[in-house]
This record gives C-alpha cells, structure tokens and sequence, in this order.
C-alpha cells in the first residue's frame, strides 16, 4: 500500500469516526451499562497486565500536560466546590476508621518529607503565619489542648459535636484573663476525665495552678 493510499484510507476512518461519533458513544454508553461486571471485570485484567505501561504513560502525560492539568482541577474545584466539600464529607462519616488508618499510614510513610515540607513552608511564610496565630491564639490553645488529649486517649468519639463549644471556651479564657481547667483531671493516678466541653472550667492563674490533678469534685474522701 502507497503512502497516497494510507493517507487516503486514513482519512476515510476519520471522517467515517465523525459522522458516527454521537452513534457509537451511545452504543458504547448501553454495552456498559448492560455488561457492567464483564466491563470492571475487564478493565482490572487489562490493568493489572499492563501496570507498569499505564503508569508511565500517565506520568509522562502529566509531565507533559502538569500546568493545563493543574488548571483544569482548579476551575473544576472552584465550580463545585460545595458538592465537592459534601462529597469528602459524607465519604469521612461513612469511611471514618479507614479514613483514620490511611492517614495514619501516610503520616508515618512520610514523616520526613512532611516534617520538610512544615519546615518549608515556615520558613518562606514565617511573618504571615506568626501573624495568623497571633489573631487566632484561642484556635492554637485548644487545638493544642486537644492533641494532649488525643495522646492522653482522652477524647472520645463525639468530640466532633461540640467542637465549636470548646472554641468558644478557650476564647472567653484569652478574653477574660483565664485559664482554661478540667475538671476532672485528663491524667491522675486516680482517675482519668475526657476533653469534653463538659468537662471544661475558667479558672483564675493562681487557683488553677494550686488545683493541679490532685482534686476534682466528688472525688471520695481518704477514711
């Protein structure tokens, strides 16, 4: 076969390929969704052949396509950005333990390059993030107050529910001057409280530092 003739039997599948584009995507739409299993089915096989091939073609891909890639994400977050947050959100609630486990394996396969990329971050936003906590101290106070609990196991799973109550506590004690108490203790040796909004007081510096995690109400008496 001659060039001519390629180039002409090319060009007939193409233009063939565009008078019936519409035909075949809709015939194409109905076997999927008549043969769904054999379609997945299908398509696992042929990925799990050909992994290595796949991969480096979408790699090079992106490589090749990073910055018109990046922007399409971008205009395709921003106009839908609401389904999007209801979407992760709901997938969270659902998912919730195995979303926990697949964070906590991320963490700790990339400890170092997180702790890098902090430190990156830092050190090229260092004004504006001293700035951000200088505004929002009460959000770091009981953030912080929180991932003590966390390591104490002390906070338990409705947390979530009242988080903005314990926002709020911890702002009234930057507002007021105070410190911000269990009052059951989260660590004794006699007894262990949660990091519950119901278990938060304002207490005045002096008294919350004599209080310490010796006493707390209705604590039995020694006899």
């Amino acid at each position: 076969m001659t060039e001519e003739q390629k180039a002409r039997k090319l060009e007939y599948y193409k233009k063939y390929y565009e008078e019936n584009r519409e035909r075949k995507l809709e015939y194409r739409k109905k076997y999927r969704e008549e043969n769904i299993e054999k379609v997945l089915a299908a398509n696992k096989k042929y990925y799990e052949e050909n992994k290595n091939k796949i991969c480096a073609q979408k790699k090079k891909y992106y490589e090749e396509n990073r910055k018109k890639i990046c922007a399409q994400k971008k205009e395709y977050h921003e106009e839908n950005k609401e389904s999007i947050k209801e979407y992760q959100q709901k997938y969270r609630e659902e998912n919730k333990e195995k979303v926990l486990a697949d964070n906590k394996k991320y963490r700790e396969e990339n400890r170092e390059a997180l702790a890098a990329r902090s430190r990156k971050y830092y050190a090229e936003n260092k004004e504006s993030v001293k700035k951000y906590r200088k505004e929002n101290r009460e959000l770091y106070i009981a953030h912080f107050a929180k991932r003590r609990a966390q390591k104490l196991r002390a906070t338990p799973t409705w947390f979530e529910q009242e988080r903005d109550k314990v926002k709020l506590v911890y702002a009234k004690a930057q507002e007021l001057g105070f410190h911000v108490d269990h009052i059951v203790p989260l660590q004794s040796k006699k007894v262990c409280g949660l990091h519950t909004w119901a278990n938060l007081q304002l207490l005045a510096p002096e008294i919350n530092h004599t209080k310490s995690n010796r006493y707390w109400p209705d604590m039995p008496t020694p006899k």
